[in-house]
């Protein structure tokens, strides 16, 4: 199956750029001026009238973008194919905002000894190379017009390369995000939940109508190997009206599966089937297992939080506020046992920080040996009885 990103970037160019950006000192700027002897009064109010133009386009673009940073990465489909394609936009935008800034570095670069493959900024004093220091200073020029230059040209460079560092960190935490299953999956899984709770009038319909539904992305994840790495891979590979059709095409072809609940596939994925297996058949028999563990009660006679903690550790467990894990594990005790919120069990998470590394994992390890036995003896049990 392939899949094309909503955009095509040169992650390198936007690297570049975000090093070259940086404040332009006094001394540098007024030795570039000093070597710039057809400049006049006229030229330079032209370049700050040309670069506040420019600026102003800047703040917009960076307003923009630090709205859309509150969200981007935190949303697995995309609607800002258009808008923002991260860097293409971004960078295209800059190209704008940037050329009154290039024809200023232009007029700074030294005449004959420009070098042909050299960008405008490694060949200028402005950025780089050696100078000389006026002595005079300031003093030199009566008129303020090339000190409010200056200020104008640092005022802009300061909020370009806010820009660009928002671009950068976006498209780093994209890359992560797309090649790390564990940060993917999560934001998966949230937007899966909530499209399938907001749509479900859309899914009875498909589901009317074709009850075997399986689309390319249904199927890809049928034969992935692994399908939470391809959950990762797809990160923002679909728009917000795609990935509804999506979820609720997964939606109905869970649902029809013998093996697993949709609500299994969500927490676990199917590669862990057997796991799963155990999970249900533990849950099954909770009131056995309370009969032989007193420690599992906690307040107003629920499960402890320390206990829950544990099993969901060994549930599969990653450590963060997995509410969907906890519900499931409420739900199989519905009836038997009450179950603390994840409050509670995060509560006792943090307690952990106060101990050694190596007396967690050893207590963990007696708890998983320990809940492995038991389940182990009702699988047992049950392959007797199927005999």
């Amino acid at each position: 199956m392939n899949y094309n990103h909503p955009y095509d970037y040169n992650e390198e160019s936007v690297m570049k750029l975000d090093e070259k950006f940086g404040e332009v000192s006094e001394d540098r700027f007024l030795y570039c001026i000093q070597q710039q002897h057809r400049w006049d009064l006229e030229k330079v109010n032209n370049f700050i009238a040309r670069l506040r133009t420019s600026h102003q386009y800047t703040l917009k673009e960076l307003d923009r973008l630090r709205e859309l940073e509150k969200t981007y990465n935190k949303e697995y489909p995309t609607n800002h194919k258009k808008y923002v394609s991260i860097v293409q936009t971004t960078v295209s935008k800059m190209h704008c905002t940037l050329s009154g800034l290039k024809k200023i570095v232009a007029e700074f670069r030294n005449r004959g000894k420009n070098k042909k493959d050299a960008t405008i900024m490694d060949d200028t004093v402005l950025f780089s190379g050696p100078y000389s220091k006026d002595v005079f200073g300031w003093d030199t020029y009566k008129d303020s017009s090339a000190q409010d230059l200056l200020n104008e040209l640092n005022s802009f460079l300061k909020d370009a390369r806010e820009c660009i560092d928002l671009a950068v960190k976006m498209i780093k935490d994209e890359a992560e995000i797309t090649n790390d299953p564990n940060r993917a999956y999560p934001l998966f899984v949230h937007d899966y939940q909530r499209s399938v709770s907001d749509n479900r009038m859309l899914i009875k319909m498909i589901e009317d109508q074709r009850p075997d539904l399986k689309n390319d992305f249904v199927k890809s994840l049928e034969e992935a190997e692994d399908a939470k790495t391809l959950i990762a891979s797809l990160f923002h590979s679909f728009n917000r009206a795609n990935f509804n059709y999506n979820s609720a095409c997964l939606a109905i072809h869970e649902g029809n599966k013998a093996d697993l609940t949709p609500e299994e596939s969500l927490i676990w994925g199917r590669e862990k089937e057997d796991k799963v297996k155990r999970i249900r058949l533990l849950l099954e028999h909770i009131p056995e297992l309370l009969a032989q563990r007193e420690d599992a009660i906690g307040w107003k006679g629920r499960l402890s939080g320390e206990f829950v903690m544990h099993l969901l550790y060994w549930c599969g467990w990653d450590g963060t506020k997995n509410e969907a894990m906890l519900k499931y594990i409420t739900n199989g005790c519905q009836g038997k046992i009450g179950v603390v919120k994840m409050g509670a069990v995060m509560f006792e998470k943090r307690k952990l920080a106060h101990v050694s590394n190596e007396e967690v994992r050893k207590k963990q390890d007696i708890f998983n040996r320990q809940i492995d036995e038991f389940v182990d003896s009702f699988m047992k049990e049950s392959k007797e009885n199927s005999n």
